[in-house]
């Protein structure tokens, strides 16, 4: 299928039903300024770390599942059924205050439901959208919804939190309508069959080593990725840690990244289009110095300014590495590809979490703005890397 199949506002229905499904991918943001809430009302340390993280570690096998499936199964259905499993245990993620039922919850939640909606929304894209400059604008305003839908999630459950931390949860009730948007808008999306393809300039005649042109995106985003989830998923504890503010700063931070991040994707098209490899070179600059900035100054100030640029670049990147994924694989091979680099993605949230508990012993304050330095010099390290490969391919 293609845009041309479709009428304009059935495409605009379709559109905003798939965008407003990222409250999905940016479902943990509802829930980030109650996260240093957990370590102090669960003793279990572990189990609060597996809260956080496990998750992701859960979606690392439905993203590649979800992938495998884009190419198997109607990716309508596909999607209603991983948002709807996202619906039912977010809305009722803390109705029961255990340790367990929590976990159980958010593995559902923000694991399989994540890793099957996610590949199947960028698969629509990928499908619906052939032309690489218009896929990458759309990926950039999918990707802007995206931030949007994180700042506003974020916002809200760091407001609500104030009063009592489960009151977070609410926020996912706007998962219903949206749910019920799916159904109603979303055409069928059958996959496509092999003759379908065939002729297609872009498919190749062979699929052998169809997946050397992933290995730099994946580096990138393994190394880049689980640097920048610290701040994402943690900046409640780095704003404990230095005092500089409660729940609702921690909020307020969150949801100025994810503003910022709105804004740059709704130029990532006319970015991608003059950088193309060189796209993500920028972001990894910006993370390295915001890591520094926010080591070596705990400031309220400068934890907004940090926040806002990294979340802008972070979208820049975001954007470019799900769109460049679709560019160097085979027509055949996007939806495979997709999953892939979306299991890394996901990869990357997990290292984030058990790599800075493991970078801090290596630390003499043993906090978390003690292991910034570090992972700014990994982005650092990734922006040579990204120079010396766009520098081979350009000359």
């Amino acid at each position: 299928m293609n845009t041309k199949k479709l009428s304009g506002t059935r495409l605009v229905l379709a559109m905003a039903a798939l965008f407003l499904t990222t409250s999905c991918t940016m479902g943990d943001m509802a829930v980030v300024p109650i996260f240093s809430v957990f370590y102090e009302i669960f003793p279990q340390t572990a189990l609060v770390n597996a809260i956080i993280s496990a998750p992701s570690i859960v979606g690392l096998f439905f993203c590649l599942l979800g992938g495998y499936l884009t190419d198997k199964v109607d990716k309508k259905w596909l999607m209603v059924a991983g948002f709807g499993l996202y619906t039912v245990s977010s809305v009722f993620g803390a109705a029961i205050e255990n340790v367990y039922y929590i976990l159980i919850c958010r593995c559902l939640a923000t694991g399989v439901a994540w890793g099957l909606t996610s590949s199947a929304a960028l698969a629509i894209i990928a499908d619906l959208f052939e032309d690489e400059q218009k896929r990458g604008t759309v990926n950039g305003w999918y990707n802007a919804a995206m931030a949007m839908i994180g700042a506003i999630l974020s916002f809200i459950g760091g407001v609500l939190a104030v009063g009592a931390w489960q009151n977070a949860f609410h926020t996912y009730w706007i998962n219903i309508p949206i749910l019920v948007m799916l159904i109603a808008f979303l055409p069928s999306m059958p996959p496509k069959k092999g003759a379908a393809i065939q002729g297609k300039k872009e498919a190749s005649a062979s699929l052998d080593g169809w997946y050397k042109g992933l290995i730099p995106i994946v580096i990138e985003v393994i190394l880049v990725a689980s640097c920048y989830y610290v701040i994402a998923y943690t900046i409640s504890v780095y704003v404990s840690e230095t005092g500089i503010g409660n729940e609702a700063f921690s909020g307020t931070l969150s949801s100025i990244g994810t503003i910022f991040s709105f804004l740059a994707n709704l130029g990532f098209g006319f970015i991608y289009g003059k950088l193309r490899k060189a796209t993500a070179v920028p972001s990894f600059i910006i993370f390295g110095v915001g890591f520094l900035l926010m080591a070596f100054f705990p400031t309220k100030a400068i934890a907004i300014a940090a926040c806002a640029f990294m979340g802008a670049f972070w979208g820049i990147f975001y954007s470019y590495f799900y769109t460049e994924t679709t560019v160097v694989v085979p027509l055949e091979k996007q939806g495979t590809a997709i999953g892939i680099v979306n299991a890394v993605n996901g990869m990357a949230m997990v290292v984030c979490t058990y790599g800075v508990t493991f970078l801090r012993g290596f630390t003499s304050e043993g906090t978390l703005a003690s292991v910034f330095p570090i992972l700014g010099v990994i982005c650092f390290a990734v922006a040579v890397f990204a120079i010396v490969l766009w520098k081979k391919e350009k000359y």
